[in-house]
């Protein structure tokens, strides 16, 4: 099988394969980032849809009162999710990488089996050249197009815009939109004296003017320099007012963060000391059950062993005093008249058996009942 795929040059048809798709997708993917390079650098007059819902995200925050307190991730975020024929740029370029690697891998794996089949020197060196080439080519070709330079120029222009431009235009409609709307006019006022003046300068050689309406209109054009540059000043000053504004704005919530943090500590830090507490208390009060459960087992066991000891000590007593009772009998009887040898021999196994008959039901509820009486 190794050497048929050898002598039909179906390894080397692999290799250029897998070289032909590392390629393709690499120019995708520098199509598509100088794509986005050329539309992130006009965000407001963009067609990319991506970029514009973007922009609208940005401007709707700020018209809730919400803002964007950090663009970066803002951005990094919805670059992230761009998609190119509904599939992620990163996995696209995941793509193309594993496309490298796996051409890179298949030269040693291809030199081993035909070196194990003896596939042919030749053949073997022609393989592993064509497949080394495939993946110098790959390699040279990702460093040429440099995707990480085109990322990093998106990631730029889009900071650009939304920090330098979008963001400062937003918060100066929410706080002074009046002023907006006159700058806005004596921009287009400017536009229109500026339109105005080269005319008047075009048509000036063909007319003879006197020294008093060039003066005039030196002056005036002066004025309106002056006016311009009070202007830029104004809106210089306006900008840093609201820029510390801001910066102050958010130092009051850092502030409001940190004590809302530290009094969560402080709640977290009583209510893990009360746990604690009521664990102890648990534990001494676990611990004290045990002491007396204890205590009322040994209690028990002396008065188990008490009882034992006066049972003992009856038994012996009664024993004593039936041996007694008999030994009077028998000195009675021997001394009212003289018995026959079978008799005597009866009465003996008859006290012996009354000697070693054990207690009936009653007399242990008798005896059960004075030791009752005792330990009472």
């Amino acid at each position: 099988m190794v050497q048929y795929l050898f002598d039909n040059y179906i390894v080397i048809y692999t290799f250029a394969g897998l070289c032909g798709l590392g390629l393709m997708l690499r120019f995708i993917l520098d199509m598509v980032y100088k794509h986005l390079v050329k539309e992130s650098d006009n965000v407001g007059a963009t067609k990319n849809r991506s970029l514009k819902h973007m922009k609208m995200k940005f401007e709707t925050c700020y018209k809730l009162k919400i803002g964007v307190n950090n663009v970066d991730t803002f951005v990094d975020k919805n670059v992230l999710r761009y998609r190119f024929c509904g599939i992620l740029l990163s996995t696209w370029e995941n793509f193309s990488g594993q496309v490298l690697f796996l051409t890179l891998l298949v030269v040693p794996i291809s030199t081993v089996f035909g070196v194990i089949f003896e596939c042919g020197q030749d053949i073997l060196l022609y393989s592993g050249a064509v497949g080394i080439s495939a993946g110098t080519v790959l390699i040279l070709v990702d460093k040429s197009i440099n995707l990480s330079a085109k990322k990093q120029s998106i990631r730029l222009n889009l900071l650009d815009y939304f920090e330098n431009f979008c963001k400062v235009r937003l918060e100066h409609e929410n706080l002074h939109p009046e002023m907006l709307e006159q700058y806005r006019q004596e921009y287009f006022q400017s536009l229109e004296a500026n339109k105005q003046v080269s005319a008047t300068s075009a048509v000036a050689p063909m007319k003879d003017e006197t020294k008093d309406e060039l003066n005039r209109r030196r002056e005036a054009r002066r004025k309106k320099e002056e006016e311009r540059r009070a202007q830029a000043l104004r809106r210089e000053e306006e900008q840093k007012r609201i820029e510390e504004a801001r910066k102050e704005e958010e130092r009051r919530r850092m502030e409001e963060r940190k004590k809302l943090a530290a009094k969560r500590r402080e709640e977290e830090l009583l209510k893990l000391q009360e746990e604690r507490e009521a664990l102890e208390a648990k534990q001494a009060e676990i611990r004290k059950k045990a002491e007396e459960k204890k205590r009322e087992n040994e209690r028990k066991q002396q008065q188990k062993l008490e009882k034992e000891k006066i049972l003992h000590s009856i038994e012996e007593e009664l024993a004593v005093s039936q041996s007694s009772q008999m030994a009077d009998t028998i000195i009675n009887d021997s001394k009212e008249e003289p018995l026959e040898r079978k008799e005597m021999d009866r009465l003996a196994k008859e006290r012996g058996a009354v000697n070693q008959r054990k207690m009936t039901p009653q007399e242990e509820k008798i005896l059960e009942d004075v030791l009752k009486e005792f330990f009472a």
